[in-house]
């Protein structure tokens, strides 16, 4: 067989063999546009190639009314009539084991009003057992200092009402009564967990009572009047 003939029967295959290949080329293609049709359809594919972004919503806030704010009521509380101290002579401190109040007071040498003093200063120590605990921080005045003044009494208070009253040495509930133009029997009344025992309980400097004022009509002080009196004078 010559070139020529091995040449010519090249080209004779190949143009039985395009065909076929244009065939099955064409049946691929057409695989492919099925596959490719069907998930545009289910969102995949062509659909996720040509998809346009969609814009997100911005929403625009209304206006809201605000409500004005309702007025908050005050609560008046009740006044204290305690003594004032003098912040720059009081200073703190901790309670040691076996301290008691009347040890303390005689070591700091605070003299014969030093238990009261303490009780002023300590409010929340009960007068009556004189309690305190091993690192309990207390108030102590300098030493040898006077009873301190009481704070004023408010003005304009209403009928019957009630103050907070620090017990000072030589206090009774006659006293504290007239002082505040009350009676023994309204205060006993409004301390019945203090005056268990009426008006026969016994009071001590340092304990706190509530004092109804102004309920009784202040009983004006009569002067004493001196007459004098001529003596006789029987001539020798």
């Amino acid at each position: 067989m010559t070139i020529k003939d091995t040449i010519d029967s090249y080209r004779k295959r190949r143009k039985q063999l395009l065909p076929l290949l244009i065939g099955v080329g064409a049946v691929v293609l057409v695989v492919i546009g099925i596959i490719l049709l069907g998930t545009s359809f289910s969102g995949g594919g062509l659909a996720k190639l040509f998809a346009s972004k969609t814009p997100t919503r911005t929403e625009t806030p209304l206006p809201t009314n605000t409500l004005p704010a309702s007025e908050t009521p005050t609560i008046t509380e009740t006044p204290t009539i305690t003594p004032t101290a003098t912040a720059a002579d009081v200073w703190l401190y901790t309670v040691k084991e076996g301290d008691t109040l009347i040890n303390i007071s005689e070591a700091q040498d605070l003299g014969d009003n030093g238990l009261v003093l303490l009780y002023m200063l300590n409010p929340s120590i009960d007068p009556i057992t004189g309690t305190i605990k091993i690192g309990q921080i207390i108030k102590v005045p300098p030493p040898n200092s006077p009873l301190y003044t009481p704070t004023p009494l408010p003005t304009g208070l209403a009928v019957g009402a009630r103050i907070t009253y620090f017990i000072l040495p030589g206090d009774s509930l006659g006293l504290i009564a007239n002082k505040f133009n009350s009676t023994v029997a309204a205060i006993v009344l409004a301390n019945t967990a203090t005056l268990k025992d009426g008006d026969k309980s016994i009071i001590y400097p340092g304990q706190l009572l509530l004092v109804p004022i102004n309920i009784a009509t202040p009983v004006p002080t009569v002067a004493a009047t001196i007459t004098a009196t001529e003596t006789a004078t029987t001539s020798p």
